[in-house]
């Protein structure tokens, strides 16, 4: 069984990060549970492995989504704020094609079927059944943004985006006169206009077209609704410490 202490410190977050930000509301306050983490994922046990996996993509999620929508982060932003938005939007495709892959072995899980299906007639399980179909629907477009810019940086994908650049777009590097203080100030702002070129490009079937305006504004929207992969994540944590009696 866990052990619960209430936490109501203040959090030292990061200059230019509070709570509001990432959160939107600082929660009244919050049960600390203790479990032996042995316990808690024993080994060769698909259901616990499962969890597990999808406990660490929760947090990768999480933060990701924090390094896209908060901000200032100061130093991190040194290479404009469009890169941190770019890069951490990157890191989400990666995220959400794992999250994915996690569900859809969990899914098969006997234990987990049937847990599951002690909550089949609760909001909560209607709404997981829809963020599944959700997450479905979507993983065309998230494996491929995973495969050509996220997961990996592939030369063909790169390849297809500069043709896509106009011969009128002028960018410029950043580059300190002193050598001392190159590596740390140099910064390539140009890669933005690359990522999205590489975006627009796709690393789709050589017949495709480039994405229009209108796909490319779509994109955003579609990842956006699986940000609920985060709260589903917390629910499956509390069905499997609840199903296993560990709270």
């Amino acid at each position: 069984m866990s052990k619960s202490v209430e936490y109501q410190e203040e959090a030292g977050f990061p200059e230019g990060m509070t709570y509001d930000s990432l959160f939107g509301k600082k929660p009244r306050g919050t049960k600390i549970h203790l479990f032996n983490l042995r316990k808690l994922f024993p080994p060769d046990d698909e259901f616990a492995t499962c969890i597990a996996r999808l406990c660490i993509l929760r947090e990768d999620l999480s933060m990701e989504i924090k390094g896209i929508a908060a901000g200032p982060f100061g130093s991190l932003d040194a290479n404009t704020i469009a890169w941190r938005h770019n890069y951490f939007f990157r890191n989400s495709a990666r995220t959400l094609r794992e999250i994915a892959s996690a569900l859809q072995r969990l899914r098969k899980v006997p234990e987990f079927q049937r847990a599951l299906q002690k909550k089949a007639s609760t909001d909560g399980y209607k709404a997981f059944e829809k963020f599944c179909t959700q997450m479905q629907d979507a993983s065309g477009l998230i494996g491929e943004l995973r495969n050509s810019i996220g997961g990996h940086v592939k030369h063909n994908a790169v390849a297809k985006g500069l043709k896509l650049i106009n011969d009128s777009d002028n960018v410029f590097w950043e580059r300190p006169i002193h050598r001392q203080d190159r590596l740390a100030h140099t910064h390539h702002p140009f890669v933005s206009e690359l990522f999205i070129a590489i975006l627009q490009a796709g690393d789709r079937a050589d017949n495709m077209p480039p994405r229009s305006a209108t796909e490319m504004l779509e994109i955003p929207g579609v990842l956006a609704k699986l940000i609920r992969a985060i709260p589903h994540i917390d629910s499956l944590f509390e069905l499997y410490v609840s199903e296993r009696q560990l709270l």
